[in-house]
């Protein structure tokens, strides 16, 4: 595993990508015994504009928050698949959500559409889909343990028994579309 992994969650404000970052660090730390950061950027008026998280997680301790060099990204809108398919590099992996992005471009990174918003509907609730995306993500590059995130999704979630039951299949859904 590389030392260092730095990833950028993006979308819009209301896809939960701030809780996902939350629960990425979370696992790092908590579950692994890793170090990691989480800074977040969004639109003042939160939904429906331009938002990221920036999580790095480490094994050696980390001096600047910021991600400045993507290994991962994942992008839920158009809006932000733009912002970032032609800024990574061919190391990079990014990963999008191809029932929102329709405009798919040329880029060096290893690009990987999968359809999270319409699994998540079929879950029952579109905003599941950012937890489906964190499950695909975890099985494509093994940057954490399975049960590292299983776990810190379950303690996020703890006080409220149906939104964990609910973000637990959407992992799991992303693990199964993931090994396809």
């Amino acid at each position: 595993m590389k030392n260092k992994h730095q990833i950028v969650l993006s979308g819009v404000g209301g896809q939960g990508l701030i809780a996902c970052g939350g629960i990425l660090a979370e696992a790092a730390i908590v579950h692994e015994n890793m170090y990691a950061t989480m800074s977040s950027s969004y639109g003042v008026e939160t939904r429906g504009t331009f938002t990221k998280s920036d999580i790095i997680i480490s094994n050696k301790e980390i001096y600047y928050t910021e991600v400045m060099k993507e290994d991962i990204v994942l992008s839920l809108a158009q809006v932000a698949y733009d912002r970032y398919v032609s800024k990574v590099d061919s190391d990079a992996c990014l990963v999008y959500d191809n029932s929102l992005v329709k405009e798919v471009k040329e880029s060096k990174a290893k690009q990987y559409g999968f359809p999270f918003t319409n699994l998540a509907r079929e879950l029952g609730n579109t905003t599941a889909a950012n937890i489906i995306a964190l499950g695909t993500i975890i099985k494509l590059t093994g940057i954490l343990s399975e049960e590292s995130v299983l776990n810190a999704i379950q303690d996020a979630y703890k006080e409220k028994p149906k939104v964990s039951e609910l973000n637990i299949k959407a992992f799991k859904k992303g693990l199964e579309i993931a090994q396809k």
